[in-house]
């Protein structure tokens, strides 16, 4: 089972797409691979597997296979192997996969079918086995064995090029002229030309060492030089290297503490947020009402989750107007300002409760550019606005459906034109442009992607996301993030103090604590070391090492009469967990208005080590999703529809052992919940 939305939904990943390819099979269909015109394959297979007993001689297994391309550019594969005797499959994930007995393909899915030369792309599944376990021994691409051998059958090899010119940050005064330099050789010829792009158009090309040019009259903001070396081949091949720079305004120094815009800075405090904090706690009264006050002053996000957000009541002028007055008030301390964007064509594929406006089949990719991003992109770039420090969320739960849910109607539609990349990149690129908006790409939490399954798949995508030319416009790069937010309108702690150790055997033998009901076998419990580690991730595949990290903690502290106050001594595994996890959700599967919760840590700057901040993404008494099967649409927003978690009377959808655990009396997603926001107040950890 696999954790997939924000809040912490789960499911079956991989099993209703081993049904689909399934009956494809037995239906009398053939699916087909494409690959390149005369590509030559070469490839390699690493495999791993984390395996289980059941028994004396049974158990089962997650296989993590990574399959990296030697050869040449590969646009379409099928993986074949053959499992041990006495293994068997049981689901699989971020492909396609069909058994026939032990014999066993995987075909790539529509975000990750296209390899490049030295590219790699992993998939995973589920087994079981008796006798002992073996990893399989012998894997096919294409139906070319994965030897490992790069060598093409000696024929053609791949060029390598680098840029050398601009350098990777490189800073120019505006309407400087840029330097473009590039090496590149090949190892088995020639290199026919280099050309230069800048953003995706071709400015120049040199067809001898040393490779050079130059470009100029480039708007302010960042851009990304590229250059493509072509081999003299028969097929013709190409490599590409990438470096992004910035032409400046007027030789205006960038804001300081560039690389955190939360260093030394205040934050802008909603003024529609906290009042319907301020209303709640004169009705409450009290200790509770006094706590709310405190509430109160806290910042959260400004949430753009329709094209009417723009405008509608207090809109975004106003709310950065307000930012404004706040920063005049703080003398010279900056202000930063928070908003989510929030809006892509087929938002929220997956589920119901916040699905949008737009959809991809109605013209919603031309929309979203159109409609949404350009205003936003224009009212963030007016110059009464540019002594703000502006923190962008760009579209919480977005790509990491494409990750799980691929599957989905929806969910596939997303993953193709005009889809969630597309329009991600489109955002990245306007917002990234102007120089006082830093922008944070959501990457959901650890309940969803923590697991070897969805982690390397995940990254692998990201990074396609910011780097790939296979998408609409020029490829935004990595300089155009300052990083990445976690646990989004989710409910994961920031820690759990009781459970350290994921590998932990309570009473010195059989099966680790992650192997729990609760965990299944997802290694991350928490969103620190999960954060943590995707970080790292992200910089050994190139971004830069001070790429800084949000938490949403407005919603996972977990404290009140619930929360355990130490370790159990319970030798049965889900026992130990039950009993020790600070999480008290029946499942973490629950997403949808937790009853139990509680605020969580106060928004912190700089908590620890790559962490810029924690944060409050989900301002807390907003509601998750209506409760009520029969709800009245909300008129101003109606395509907001009831999902069966946000059900209190319901099991969950994603193991029906367990109830949703949802409040009921719940309005719409983004809608004032008092019920709810009490509770969280009741139950913060650390307490008020």
């Amino acid at each position: 089972m696999r954790f997939d939305r924000h809040s912490g939904r789960h499911r079956l990943a991989g099993a209703s797409a081993l049904l689909a390819a399934t009956g494809l099979m037995a239906g009398g269909l053939i699916a087909t691979v494409a690959t390149s015109a005369h590509a030559a394959v070469a490839c390699e297979v690493d495999y791993s597997a984390n395996t289980w007993t059941d028994g004396a001689s049974s158990g089962g297994f997650t296989a993590s296979v990574t399959i990296n391309n030697l050869g040449d550019p590969v646009e379409g594969w099928a993986l074949e192997f053959e499992l041990p005797d006495g293994q068997s499959f049981t689901q699989g994930w971020s492909a396609n996969w069909d058994a026939d007995g032990t014999s066993i393909t995987a075909e790539n899915l529509a975000w990750n079918g296209t390899l490049g030369t030295g590219a790699s792309t992993s998939v995973g599944f589920n087994g079981s086995w008796t006798g002992s376990y073996t990893d399989p021994s012998a894997f096919t691409l294409n139906g070319v064995a994965c030897t490992g051998d790069p060598g093409n059958g000696g024929d053609n090899l791949p060029p390598t090029v680098s840029v050398t010119s601009p350098s990777h940050g490189a800073e120019y005064d505006e309407g400087a002229t840029v330097p473009l330099a590039a090496t590149a050789s090949d190892p088995d010829g020639t290199i026919d030309r280099v050309e230069f792009l800048v953003d995706g158009d071709v400015v120049a090309t040199d067809a001898s060492a040393p490779y050079e040019a130059t470009v100029s009259g480039l708007d302010t903001g960042s851009h990304t030089a590229s250059a493509v070396a072509y081999d003299d081949g028969d097929p013709e091949l190409s490599a590409t290297d990438s470096a992004s720079f910035t032409i400046g305004d007027d030789g205006e120094e960038p804001p300081p503490d560039s690389d955190n815009p939360y260093a030394g800075a205040d934050v802008y405090v909603n003024p529609d947020w906290a009042g319907q904090v301020l209303d709640e706690a004169s009705s409450t009264g009290g200790a509770l009402g006094a706590a709310m006050e405190e509430v109160a002053t806290y910042p959260t996000f400004v949430w753009m989750d329709r094209i009417g957000a723009i405008t509608d009541g207090t809109g975004l002028v106003g709310h950065l107007d307000n930012a404004v007055a706040q920063d005049q008030a703080n003398g010279a301390t900056p202000t930063v300002f928070q908003v989510v964007i929030y809006n892509l064509p087929n938002r929220d594929c997956a589920a119901s409760a916040s699905n949008g406006e737009l959809l991809i089949s109605e013209n919603g990719f031309q929309r979203y550019r159109e409609e949404y991003i350009d205003p936003i992109a224009e009212i963030l770039s007016r110059p009464e606005y540019s002594d703000l420090r502006i923190a962008t969320v760009i579209e919480v739960d977005s790509l990491p459906n494409l990750v799980t849910n691929s599957d989905d109607p929806d969910c596939q539609e997303a993953a193709g034109d005009g889809g969630y990349r597309d329009g991600i990149r489109y955002a990245l690129n306007e917002l990234s442009a102007i120089p006082n908006v830093y922008n944070y790409l959501d990457i959901a939490h650890s309940g969803w992607l923590g697991w070897d399954s969805n982690f390397g798949p995940a990254v692998d995508l990201y990074v396609q996301t910011l780097t790939s030319s296979d998408f609409y416009g020029p490829a935004p790069g990595f300089d155009s993030v300052a990083g990445f937010v976690t646990n989004s309108a989710n409910y994961t702690p920031i820690e759990e103090p009781y459970l350290p150790d994921p590998n932990l055997q309570p009473g010195g033998g059989g099966n680790p604590i992650r192997s729990s009901d609760f965990y299944e076998w997802n290694p991350y419990f928490d969103e620190l070391d999960f954060t943590t580690d995707i970080r790292e991730a992200f910089i050994s595949r190139g971004m830069p090492d001070d790429i800084g990290m949000l938490i949403d903690t407005g919603r996972n502290g977990w404290g009140g009469p619930d929360r355990p106050s130490g370790v159990s001594d319970a030798t049965d595994v889900n026992t130990y967990v039950d009993e020790s996890r600070v999480d008290r959700r029946p499942h973490r599967g629950g997403w949808c208005n937790q009853a139990g919760a509680g605020i969580g840590e106060r928004p912190t700057v700089s908590p620890g080590p790559g962490i810029d901040a924690y944060v409050w993404v989900k301002p807390p008494g907003e509601s998750d999703g209506v409760s009520d099967p029969d709800f009245e649409p909300d008129p101003n927003d109606p395509n907001k529809k009831h999902d069966a978690m946000c059900n209190p009377e319901g099991q969950s959808t994603y193991d029906p052992d367990y109830p949703t655990n949802a409040l009921p009396n719940a309005p719409h997603a983004g809608r004032w919940f008092p019920e709810q926001f009490a509770m969280l107040v009741e139950n913060a950890y650390p307490a008020f």
